[in-house]
């Protein structure tokens, strides 16, 4: 579903070079394996600094010193996520990368409801995937054609989910899904989640609405008819696969340079909607900014459009949620407090104000918000922001607004620490 009338639609930023994969090389001696080594390390030395260049260089300058230490930190993420969803994978041999977790990854907006996963595959293969599928309020697994490392030739091809298919993957049944080109003859009981033609690739989305309940999913993925032992290493195998570590920082430095201007360029008032292509499937998303300084407070203002679901949260400019694990920096449908007109009003500040729908601004004088609604009744209205005074917050909110003591939110912190662990969002 690629839409070339947004500015982050995928095809505006696919590799257009595999650089120089197939020059002369000479394995015969030490120095000539060094050489050829060093070469692929410099085309990495190359992509790693233009990635830095492309996170510091031009953006507001209200918190510099720190944008700049987790840009450094950004990019030591993303060649860790890179290394294991595209060095690693093998067509033959596939298996799920993480690609959100908590301070180890953290690619492009991630969602703190949402635990990612993805599995580099090709439309040559058939793949089965089973286990228990858990509880996560949306569990949705999204086929692409094409490799997010590259974006070359990305578009979403099929999906299957809990919410349209309830009787395969309902909360704590078990999974079995046959991913192939075609529809098998023997594929009996299990779902069909149809396969592109050559490289392809699928997400598995888990989003979390209660987290102290929902279980995760434990799954697995085979290619049937696997053949062992598994070939060598060969050069042309090995450079296509180092080539996706490179695209990726290059690539996805351009893409997240248009996401975060796209929040940047949004009216502080009032946010409108941004079409992600490629991203989670069935929802609206609205990307913006605030300024809070720590005598201010942001009142933002939502009304939920009917949706299954729908989430906020806040993000820093290298596009990370802002260690949501430790701090109150996001919320969603199930945890949310609607005030009596049926509104949201949910205050962002540097300092715990006491009431429920509070983000932890950290500190920062800049920072990205974003909100998503999932399956939406009718359009979303357009969230309002307001900046006030924090002495005078009380009188911009409801009378009847709940309170929340110190002691109360420190347990409520512990309770999301907790559940961390419990939906394995610590692992790597």
């Amino acid at each position: 579903m690629s839409d070339d009338r947004t500015v982050m639609a995928q095809t505006n930023f696919a590799a257009t070079s595999r650089g120089e994969a197939h020059r002369p090389a000479d394995f015969s001696s030490d120095a000539g394996a060094l050489a050829y080594a060093n070469r692929q390390l410099d085309t990495l030395v190359a992509a790693i600094r233009y990635k830095l260049e492309r996170h510091i260089i031009g953006w507001p300058g209200d918190d510099r010193e720190l944008d700049t230490h987790e840009a450094v930190r950004h990019l030591l993420r993303d060649i860790n996520f890179a290394h294991a969803a595209y060095v690693e994978a093998d067509y033959g041999n596939p298996a799920f990368a993480k690609m959100g977790a908590t301070s180890r990854i953290n690619f492009q907006l991630p969602s703190p409801d949402c635990m990612y996963h993805s599995v580099v595959l090709h439309g040559d293969y058939r793949y089965r995937i089973t286990g228990a599928r858990g509880s996560a309020a949306i569990f949705q697994l999204t086929i692409y054609a094409g490799h997010a490392c590259d974006l070359i030739g990305w578009k979403t091809h099929s999906m299957v989910n809990n919410i349209d298919h309830p009787e395969k993957l309902a909360a704590g049944g078990e999974v079995d899904i046959v991913l192939a080109r075609e529809k098998p003859d023997d594929l009996g009981e299990a779902l069909w989640l149809p396969l592109p033609d050559g490289p392809c690739e699928l997400h598995s989305r888990q989003y979390y609405g209660d987290w102290e309940r929902e279980v995760p999913a434990d799954l697995m993925i085979r290619a049937e008819h696997q053949v062992f032992p598994p070939p060598l290493l060969d050069r042309e195998t090995a450079e296509t696969r180092f080539a996706r570590l490179v695209d990726l920082l290059r690539v996805h430095s351009d893409f997240y340079r248009a996401g975060v201007q796209a929040h940047l360029t949004s009216d502080p008032r009032e946010i409108g909607e941004l079409v992600v292509p490629g991203a989670f499937e069935g929802t609206n998303y609205y990307p913006g900014h605030i300024r809070c300084g720590p005598d201010e407070a942001v009142i933002m203002e939502i009304e939920d459009p009917g949706s299954l679901y729908w989430n906020v949260a806040l993000f820093n400019l290298q596009y990370e949620n802002i260690d949501w694990w430790a701090r109150r920096s996001s919320l969603n449908s199930h945890q949310a407090v609607a005030d009596a007109d049926g509104k949201l009003r949910i205050v962002a500040c540097w300092t715990d104000p006491g009431v429920p729908n509070w983000l932890d601004a950290s500190g920062r004088a800049l920072q990205l918000v974003a909100f998503r609604f999932f399956r939406a009744a009718r359009a979303p209205a357009r969230p309002k922001l307001t900046t006030v005074p924090f002495a005078e917050l009380a009188t911009h909110l409801q009378a009847a607004t709940a309170q929340v003591t110190p002691a109360e939110r420190q347990a409520e912190m512990e309770r999301r620490l907790v559940s961390v662990y419990r939906r394995r969002m610590a692992d790597f």
